[in-house]
């Protein structure tokens, strides 16, 4: 934006100040502190890397974007874990041997859901699992995993506030 005076650079950083939007930069996060607190996506028995490195830095890199440590204050880093976590989850739920054949890769691609009944033999169990799916509104497909709910609980309770934007 081009501002004609002091005065209209002021009352844009009052408004954003006043609408709860979170600017700054957070502090470095990286593929070893990730692998510190989440060994189980590091390397396997053979030294392979489970979750390929460039994928967890794709999600740390979207982690950092959409995780501010000026909202999330002390929480931010284990935060930022729990959003790669999830993401790397879900990819693992995702992934296919290339060679396997294309119908086995759409396969691990097709979206995956939570169970609403099960049946062995003459035992049927059914659960109305939308109480969960909406119990935190908006938050639905983190729940997929156990980090996403973790994410998803203390987002709720870190909260957004009131927002104006203008």
């Amino acid at each position: 934006m081009n501002y004609n005076t002091d005065s209209e650079l002021n009352a844009e950083q009052i408004a954003i100040n006043a609408s709860n939007i979170k600017a700054g930069t957070n502090p470095t996060y990286r593929l070893d502190d990730f692998y510190a607190s989440y060994p189980q996506f590091g390397k396997d028995k053979d030294n392979n890397y489970i979750v390929p490195k460039i994928v967890v830095q794709m999600y740390i890199d979207l982690a950092n974007a959409s995780i501010k440590k000026t909202r999330w204050h002390t929480y931010w880093e284990v935060a930022t874990g729990w959003f790669v976590a999830h993401f790397c989850s879900l990819y693992l739920q995702g992934t296919a041997d290339p060679n396997s054949g294309a119908n086995v890769v759409m396969e691990a691609g097709r979206a995956q859901g939570l169970d609403t009944s099960q049946s062995v033999n003459d035992v049927s169990v059914s659960t109305d699992y939308s109480i969960i799916a909406n119990g935190l509104n908006g938050w639905a497909s983190w729940l997929l995993t156990i980090y996403g709910q973790q994410l998803a609980t203390v987002g709720k309770m870190m909260g957004k506030g009131g927002m104006c934007v203008r």
